[in-house]
Parts: C-alpha cells; sequence; structure tokens
C-alpha cells in the first residue's frame, strides 16, 4: 500500500444531534486510524449560513436557495468520486435518502464501501434492505471501531487483486441481473430458477459456508 493518506467519505442523516454525534463518532473513529474523513455537516457548505450573505448579494431567496443546493450537490459528488473509500451510516427508521443517493455513486465508481448500522429498526422481515446490502457485499459493521479495520481489509484485498482483469461489480450485477430476467420472461419453473440462483451466486454460498 503506497503511503497516500487514504480519504473515506461520511455518508449519513444528520439531521438532529443525535444523528450528528453518530456521524462524529464514525468520523473520529475513521480519523484516529489514519484516515482522512469528509464530514458532510462538519466540512460541506452549511446553507443556514450561506444563505443570507447570498441574498445580500442582490438575488432573491428562492435564487439563493437554487445556488446552493445545487452547489452542495456538487460538492458532495465531488467528493465521493474523489474519496477513496465510503462509510454508509443506515440507522434510522429508513436510511437517509441523500446518503444513499451518495453511496451509489460510490457504489458505480467502485470505491469500497462499509455500511455501519447498530439500530435494530428494519423494513422487510427483520431484514435489511437488498439493494443497500449489496453495496456492501452484503455485510455491515454494528461497532464503531470496527469500521476502519474494515475499510483496512477491503483496501489490502484491493491491493492483492491489482494488475488482474477485473469486471466492475455494476457490470457484474447487471449481467447477472439479465440472467434472471431471461428466466422471469421464459417464465421458467420456480426450481430451475433456483437453480439459476445457485449458480450465479455460488461464490456467496461458498463464503457462507466458510464464515
Amino acid at each position: 500500500m503506497s503511503n497516500k493518506t487514504l480519504k473515506i467519505y461520511c455518508a449519513g442523516p444528520l439531521f438532529n444531534p443525535k444523528e450528528r454525534e453518530d456521524m462524529n463518532s464514525i468520523a473520529t473513529a475513521l480519523e484516529t486510524a489514519g484516515y482522512s474523513v469528509f464530514l458532510p455537516q462538519r466540512d460541506g457548505l452549511e446553507l443556514a449560513r450561506l444563505l443570507p450573505v447570498l441574498i445580500e448579494k442582490d438575488i432573491s431567496e428562492e435564487e439563493a436557495s437554487t445556488v446552493l443546493n445545487s452547489a452542495i450537490f456538487s460538492l458532495d459528488v465531488f467528493e465521493v468520486i474523489d474519496s477513496d473509500g465510503v462509510i454508509l451510516n443506515i440507522n434510522g427508521r429508513v436510511p437517509d435518502e441523500g446518503a444513499m443517493v451518495e453511496a451509489g455513486i460510490a457504489w458505480a465508481h467502485e470505491k469500497p464501501i462499509v455500511i455501519f448500522k447498530n439500530d435494530d429498526r428494519s423494513l422487510i422481515q427483520g431484514n435489511c434492505n437488498p439493494l443497500i446490502m449489496g453495496l456492501a457485499d452484503f455485510e455491515f459493521v454494528d461497532k464503531y471501531e470496527n469500521i476502519p479495520v474494515t475499510f483496512k481489509e477491503k483496501f489490502s484485498e484491493s491491493n492483492k487483486k491489482n494488475g488482474a482483469p477485473k469486471k466492475s461489480s455494476f457490470s457484474i450485477a447487471n449481467k447477472k441481473g439479465e440472467a434472471i430476467r431471461d428466466y422471469l420472461m421464459a417464465q421458467k419453473p420456480a426450481n430451475e430458477i433456483a437453480e439459476l440462483l445457485i449458480e450465479l451466486f455460488r461464490g456467496i454460498l461458498c463464503q457462507s459456508l466458510k464464515g
């Protein structure tokens, strides 16, 4: 691994004191372990502070709000893509909408994602939404101190694969999704669909058995 300080984008809810405290604890765990961190509530644009300043520039409040919202969007997109990985905090009754967009951008750009969750609330029969969990290989951590450890493992694994031909996670998921769609369109019986799923995701089954 190079001597470059790796940068992690902190994605998660930040709209009340408890949420901000949670995100601060995540950032602190990473910074203590030597990572650089972008924490939007601390390092990003503050709408409340900048809105009146923009209005003083002789533009309407509506125009000022549009400018700021566009700026926040652009900055956060840049910071996600500029980061080496993303920590996604999905605590809450439902995950934060903005954090999910950030995680989607990160996944599409092949950024390692670690999911943090120590909240028992969930939506689907006690399980987290598979569209969320798939972003982090269906794994999550529930202790702050395990976040930097998990990133270290992901970066180490990524370094081992450097130089080897590698399909993107996006293209792999897309190809598997196409195969499943074809079976559904052909109205294949359930046992044939089950066999296809086992074939497509045999690697996950093997990993589960090892665990």
